[in-house]
């Protein structure tokens, strides 16, 4: 019975956030106070609680739940290969949003680690962290080739500064950048390989990244980044295309050679997931109300914008919209 199934999902999900979020970020924080001493550096407050709490909610709410598919979470290797990889797509990023690095430099450093020279402590971490894991997975070609897809839409991403970039452009963009950094994840799991689960991890990606861009509104209109909630002008076309990718999520979840109730797990875990878009999506309905279109983005107060997670009216939200598109 599908209700009888969510209760439990969530009532274990539950416990183990309460019991192994702040066990993870203690590990994490410091498993990155080491890193800093290895390569005598620091990481700046912000950067380092943003990898802290990444991590953490990648392992309890994504990784341990494809573990589950096999009956188990992660074990400790899978931790530290999930936690090298949020501190180097960290420091990745910021080669390109700081400007740290040129293109041709970052693909230096990404392409030929092994003779590049390293002149920052940023330098020699991501070179530390991106050779550990691509001598630690066990498929490293397709590893590599999905770390390249990544990279590539990556660098595609500086058309989000062109206004002229078209919608079909920042979609694609959208879920490739998405889609490539999960089927990533997917290559630190010890588990046996799980053809069918790569369309799971894609699909996830890109929900994260359409969900991401929701709750940046604001902050994307203040750095100039163009993305497909900015360009929006209608509460119906954008609940479309996130309507759309979400249930090509579920309909991926459907098609994994497993147990229907795994099945079933997985689709409340990762429904969660998708939850957090739609309580966003119902902001931008409540921002329109009975008009033809959304205001204008730039006219509203950041107030208006930001999604506040720690109202007990979203976590209902979380909770029902959770419940509504998770059943298989």
């Amino acid at each position: 019975m599908y209700l009888v199934s969510f209760i439990k999902s969530i009532g274990q999900l539950t416990l183990k956030t309460f019991s192994g979020l702040k066990q993870s970020e203690k590990w994490a924080t410091a498993y990155l106070h080491a890193v800093e001493e290895k390569f005598t550096g620091k990481f700046d407050k912000k950067t380092l609680e943003k990898i802290v709490k990444r991590y953490s909610i990648q392992q309890h709410f994504i990784n341990d739940s494809f573990s589950s598919l096999y009956g188990r979470n992660n074990n400790p290797n899978e931790k530290e290969r999930n936690l090298l990889y949020f501190i180097m797509v960290s420091v990745y990023d910021d080669f390109f949003d700081d400007k740290t690095l040129t293109i041709d430099q970052i693909d230096s450093i990404f392409y030929h680690p092994e003779n590049y020279n390293p002149q920052t402590f940023f330098e020699k971490v991501f070179i530390y962290t991106h050779t550990r894991i691509l001598n630690d997975v066990a498929d490293k070609v397709q590893y590599f080739k999905d770390f390249e897809g990544l990279h590539i839409a990556q660098k595609n991403s500086l058309e989000q500064f062109n206004p002229k970039v078209t919608d079909e452009a920042l979609l694609s963009i959208t879920t490739r950048k998405g889609g490539y950094c999960l089927l990533m994840c997917r290559h630190y799991l010890d588990t046996p390989y799980l053809p069918e689960a790569d369309a799971t991890w894609y699909a996830l990606g890109g929900v994260i990244q359409l969900t991401n861009d929701l709750y940046d509104i604001y902050k994307d209109m203040q750095e100039g980044i163009i993305t497909l909630a900015i360009r929006a002008k209608q509460y119906e076309v954008i609940y479309a295309l996130y309507d759309k990718h979400a249930k090509l999520l579920n309909e991926t979840i459907r098609q994994l050679p497993v147990s229907h109730n795994r099945k079933m797990d997985l689709s409340i875990i990762l429904n969660v997931i998708a939850a957090f878009g739609y309580v966003a999506l119902d902001n931008l309905k409540r921002l329109q109300s009975n008009n033809a279109n959304l205001p204008a983005f730039e006219s509203l107060a950041r107030k208006e914008l930001i999604i506040d997670m720690e109202k007990n009216s979203n976590r209902f939200k979380l909770l029902k919209f959770t419940y509504q598109n998770a059943s298989l």
